[in-house]
């Protein structure tokens, strides 16, 4: 039976020494970055779709029951129509290791900025697993619960104060999602709120 020399495992430990030093240096540069991403988000923003954006909430509903059974489908309608509400503003936040995204006609979304999901449940009482996180450059929120699944992709445009929210909504009872789009702007600060750029 052969022995391997005493020294032919000393040459990993340069290897594992780099790949430590690697791992850091790639969480170091990633902490700031996904600070820097939820100091752009924060804030207070108001719908600024118009009419177009709320009369595409209806259509995308009813474009989602089309086919439907006719009694299932005023269920299905009405049922979607209220969870599809558009809120007048939304305010986000992350302080405390969380990520809160709450609406004026909503139940604040709360979860852990890590990504875990919750549970978690709407004012009409439906109940769902929560998991929001930031992918990219967009916060993505996922709902999954028994009767189906909403995902949200909130983007924040280019000029910094523009977001919009892509959402699909989706059911294995439905013949087809429920899509549509709806944009908001950050709030304007007062005029003695100080610099444009604070909160971001």
């Amino acid at each position: 039976m052969s022995i391997a020399p005493a020294h032919a495992g000393r040459r990993w430990i340069p290897l594992i020494i780099v790949a430590v030093s690697a791992a850091s240096t790639a969480a170091r540069t990633e902490a700031p970055e996904l600070e820097a991403l939820r100091r752009r988000y924060a804030g207070e923003y108001l719908f600024v779709g118009g009419e177009a954006e709320r009369a595409s909430v209806p259509a995308a509903v009813e474009h989602s029951v089309d086919g439907m059974f006719f009694i299932a489908r005023g269920i299905a309608y009405d049922r979607l129509l209220k969870s599809s509400e558009v809120c007048s503003r939304y305010v986000f936040d992350f302080g405390g290791g969380s990520i809160s995204v709450a609406g004026s006609c909503r139940t604040p979304d709360v979860s852990p900025g890590d990504g875990r999901e919750v549970d978690h449940r709407t004012k009409q009482g439906e109940t769902s697993q929560l998991s929001q996180r930031f992918v990219g450059e967009t916060l993505v929120q996922e709902f999954r619960g028994d009767q189906g699944a909403r995902k949200v992709v909130w983007t924040l445009l280019t000029d910094g104060d523009t977001i919009r929210a892509r959402v699909v909504t989706s059911s294995k009872h439905l013949p087809r999602a429920v899509e549509y789009t709806l944009t908001y702007r950050r709030k304007p600060l007062p005029a003695d709120g100080g610099s444009a750029d604070a909160g971001r």
